[in-house]
């Protein structure tokens, strides 16, 4: 009985790094219109995003006759550094302001990327003054 279970716990080992391994393809992002301001002072770089988005949740969703369409996953990068990452859900408001503060410097480009429920991503980016 212990070697079927090692046996067993080997084999769900080996598929779950497979399937680490091989990830799922990206989706392709769409570029939208976003208002960043990105200012730098003294190697801090303040910055405010806001995002245009309905925030349509399940309840009112059910109510409209529509889709849940909510945003689940927000990203800032500057060039290969992640510099602000944030899991949201339905509970998050309709047109949301960010506002975070990062390390960076003038002339660097800030690049905002969000996630709907759908999975669709929607990006913007912006450069650093």
């Amino acid at each position: 009985m212990r070697k079927l279970i090692l046996a067993l716990s080997s084999v769900a080992f080996m598929a779950t790094s497979a399937m680490a391994e091989s990830p799922a393809p990206a989706a392709a992002a769409t570029e939208v219109k976003m208002k960043i301001k990105a200012k730098e002072k003294d190697g801090t770089v303040k910055a405010k995003v806001a995002i245009s988005h309905d925030m349509l949740t399940y309840d009112q969703a059910k109510k409209k006759g529509k889709e849940a369409n909510f945003i689940t996953h927000i990203t800032a990068t500057v060039g290969d550094k992640v510099v602000y990452d944030a899991s949201t859900s339905q509970f998050l408001s309709k047109n949301p302001l960010v506002k975070f503060q990062f390390a960076g410097k003038k002339g660097d480009e800030l690049k905002m990327t969000y996630t709907q429920l759908k999975g669709e991503v929607f990006f913007a980016t912006k450069k650093i003054k």
